[in-house]
């Protein structure tokens, strides 16, 4: 504000200086008077902004235009898109020679997604433009970014050529993959993983070149991959407790100890399935899948990469899961081994046995691949079972039984999310935003930031006023209104003494749905029941009725096929068309994968039948 307060024509500026000025009165329009700023004073800056436009206006009327070059050397590099859209709204184009613009890019005194994001210049200097990003791995990174990752088209508004047409445009990013000095690998990963998407047909040749010089890429410079060191050893050891896990600070691993002796004496296949639930909590207490992908962790907001679009984001968390999962799961597998029982075992005996003697249902028909078959072809019997156990569910819920001659004759594979469950109401989710809102509040860190004395020590506003003796006044004035909001919401209450309490059936089932992202009506119980039924009655929460969640219905087509996110795994397709090529270790992997796909698939199958059965859970 000082600065408009000592504006002079008379004064002596520099174009950094007329350029600041007009952001500075460009504020101005645009704000309300603020606290520190009396309305007078205020009032006296807004009828200068008029006198000010006009004079920067004439400034840019008198730029001599003839060496372009020059004004943009002798000005901040962070004023350059300014100064272009100034000249563009001054109508000065008109006087700048195409030279001068490819002199500009060329010399990189202006970047060119400055350039594209001034659609008056991209009209004005199209082939210029055009011919400028040729062989040019900045212009191949801004189409990268532009079509395959998300959200970056609607932040940066920008426009190419014309004159670039498709075939340009991979013709630019062909450049980049095969011949730019050293292209970034989390484009080459982009690019490796592309969906198939209108303006830009990246084919699978490309895909290839892409993945493999990112691999090329991290081979010469595997002392710079970003990396931190941990990892899992899970095993099975004469130890008297069930389960001993812990954590070791210097080497970053977990370590899953399980009593052998525990397996030994339960050989019965019903305590086997239960083990994945009730021992290794691949389940939670909802029969919630657990190495699906969960909501963004603190670190995952901090160490943030580009999402690719239609990716399946891998987060630090599941990263983590997903290697403690397979581990836990192979030292299982190993395990059983000993005793002459295969994983393919446990499911035979579900859909063989276990159906029949507790539901009464024997329409069931698996399959077990033989032990005498090669990993590879196992895997792919195994897929081909998945389809066939998802068909006989997708009928027995819709007729009440198999019909074995209509799964014949039915040739497409069911869709996961196509099973609709038995119960009507299912599965809960976050719908409305002053639901999330109040989440929001609850169990992160933006009120504590509004308090009057240090929170250090709490992670969430919930934790700190279950701990401590609070009163509304012990927040600053802003979060007040806020706390008070949380009160008119139930979430928080008024003590006799007017200190601050917690609904605790109301904050426990929030705190359920905002760590999970989901929650089971038939597994609440109480208070938290008909709380969760009034926030379906106004709409702040949304209501499914499918076998699988969202979350593990991303899962299953993450580790499946390319239909949902084009960085999938695609193991069903790469198995049933027989063009897995990897290497050993990597063909475990793609087992213990199907395995984990095909356990959550019996235990949600198991959960709609004891859920249909129990009549207390179903109401």
């Amino acid at each position: 504000m000082p600065i408009l307060g000592s504006f002079d024509t008379a004064n002596n500026y520099d174009l950094n200086q007329v350029v600041e000025l007009e952001n500075i009165i460009r504020i101005v329009k645009s704000i309300k008077c603020p606290p520190n700023i009396s309305p007078e004073k205020f009032k006296e800056y807004r009828d200068k902004t008029s006198e000010i436009s006009r004079f920067v206006c004439s400034y840019f009327q008198q730029l001599d235009l003839s060496n372009i070059e020059n004004i943009f050397q002798s000005t901040w590099i962070y004023f350059s898109l300014d100064i272009l859209e100034l000249l563009e709204r001054f109508n000065l184009l008109r006087k700048i020679p195409d030279s001068s613009i490819k002199d500009l890019l060329d010399k990189k005194l202006v970047s060119l997604i400055n350039i594209l994001r001034c659609k008056g210049w991209v009209k004005k200097y199209n082939q210029v433009i055009t011919d400028c990003m040729m062989n040019n791995k900045d212009a191949a990174e801004i189409i990268i970014k532009y079509y395959l990752v998300k959200g970056f088209a609607e932040k940066e508004n920008i426009a190419f050529p014309k004159a670039l047409t498709q075939e340009k445009k991979i013709e630019i990013l062909n450049y980049y993959v095969n011949d730019s000095s050293e292209p970034h690998p989390n484009y080459l990963e982009l690019i490796e993983n592309a969906p198939v998407i209108q303006g830009l047909n990246i084919d699978d040749r490309m895909r290839l070149r892409a993945k493999k010089n990112k691999e090329k890429y991290w081979e010469k410079h595997s002392s710079e991959k970003p990396s931190f060191s941990y990892g899992c050893i899970a095993s099975f050891q004469e130890i008297d407790e069930e389960l001993n896990e812990s954590y070791n600070e210097e080497d970053h691993h977990v370590y899953c100890v399980y009593r052998k002796k525990w397996v030994r004496e339960h050989h019965d296949f019903p305590t086997l399935l239960n083990n994945f639930i009730f021992l290794f909590g691949f389940f939670d207490s909802e029969l919630r899948c657990q190495f699906v992908l969960k909501k963004k962790s603190i670190i995952d907001e901090l160490l943030a990469e580009s999402e690719g679009i239609k990716h399946y984001p891998i987060r630090s968390q599941f990263t983590k899961n997903r290697m403690i999962y397979y581990k836990i799961l192979s030292t299982y597998k190993e395990e059983l081994e000993n005793y002459g029982i295969c994983i393919e075992d446990l499911f035979d005996y579900f859909f063989g046995d276990y159906l029949k003697e507790n539901f009464g249902i024997s329409d069931f028909e698996f399959k077990k691949p033989s032990k005498s078959v090669s990993l590879s072809e196992r895997i792919k019997l195994l897929y081909i079972e998945m389809d066939g156990i998802l068909k006989q569910l997708k009928y027995y819920i819709e007729d009440g039984r198999v019909d074995k001659e209509l799964v014949a004759i039915s040739s497409n594979p069911v869709r996961i999310g196509e099973l609709k469950s038995f119960l009507k109401q299912k599965y809960a989710y976050a719908k409305g935003d002053r639901l999330k809102e109040e989440m929001r509040f609850l169990f992160s860190f933006n009120l504590l930031f509004g308090m009057n004395f240090a929170w250090s020590g709490y992670n969430s506003l919930v934790e700190i006023i279950a701990k401590e003796h609070l009163f509304i006044t012990d927040f600053a004035e802003q979060a007040r209104v806020w706390i008070k909001w949380l009160i008119e919401r139930g979430a928080l209450l008024l003590e006799a003494d007017n200190s601050l309490g917690i609904d605790i059936d109301r904050c426990s089932l929030l705190y359920n749905l905002y760590e999970n992202e989901v929650v089971c009506f038939a597994h609440q119980k109480g208070k938290q029941k008909e709380i969760l039924k009034e926030l379906v009655e106004k709409e702040e929460v949304e209501v499914e009725s499918t076998v699988f969640s969202r979350q593990e219905r991303d899962y299953y087509n993450f580790v499946l096929n390319k239909k949902e996110f084009s960085n999938s795994l695609d193991l069903r397709n790469t198995f049933l068309h027989g063009s897995f090529y990897g290497t050993d270790e990597e063909l475990q992997q793609a087992y213990i994968e199907t395995l984990k796909v095909f356990i959550m698939i019996v235990v949600k199958v198991n959960e709609e039948f004891c859920l249909k059965q129990n009549d207390k859970l179903c109401s």
